[in-house]
């Protein structure tokens, strides 16, 4: 490392949740899409055909990552919601960081989860203050409080808060 380049960036991998199942508890058999899927306690076995990415992230508290979709397409961001700590049967701790990229919700870790080895959801801290926007279809009208009569009271809204 060099002065002149800065620190390179932390290396992890992200798996999107859907590779991962819980095989015990409350949502026994399906596959992880929100947030709200991850219980305490709860089993979870990553699918044989889990797919694993290189991501990046320069940010010493890890609120983003970086995914490099394809060779000619920009960056996505990662956006942190939540930390996690899952246990092995076998005793190996994984610190996971849960995170969504365009309205889909990823494991990201230094470690990727072995396929066969069945982990326990131990700890879960929320971030609050993650902030997520996602695209809305064009199709979805919202009705938007107006200060002047003139203006129209329809509009086609494109962000809102997720996670």
């Amino acid at each position: 490392m060099s002065a002149a380049t800065g620190p390179l960036p932390h290396r992890f991998k992200a798996c999107p949740a859907d590779g991962i199942r819980a095989e015990f508890g409350v949502c026994r058999g399906d596959p992880i899409h929100h947030i709200q899927d991850l219980i305490l306690g709860d089993t979870f076995l990553p699918k044989r055909d889990a797919r694993w990415l290189a991501v990046t992230t320069d940010d010493a508290d890890h609120e983003t990552f970086t995914l490099a979709m394809a060779a000619n397409a920009p960056h996505a961001q990662l956006v942190t919601l939540a930390e996690m700590i899952f246990m092995s049967i076998t005793g190996q701790r994984i610190d996971v960081y849960a995170a969504v990229c365009n309205g889909q919700l990823y494991f990201v870790s230094e470690t990727g989860f072995r396929t066969s080895v069945e982990y326990i959801l131990i700890d879960i801290q929320r971030r609050e203050d993650a902030v997520v926007p996602a695209i809305l279809p064009k199709d979805d009208p919202v009705t938007l409080p107006m200060t002047r009569s003139h203006a129209p009271q329809t509009a086609n809204r494109t962000l809102r808060l997720i996670g």
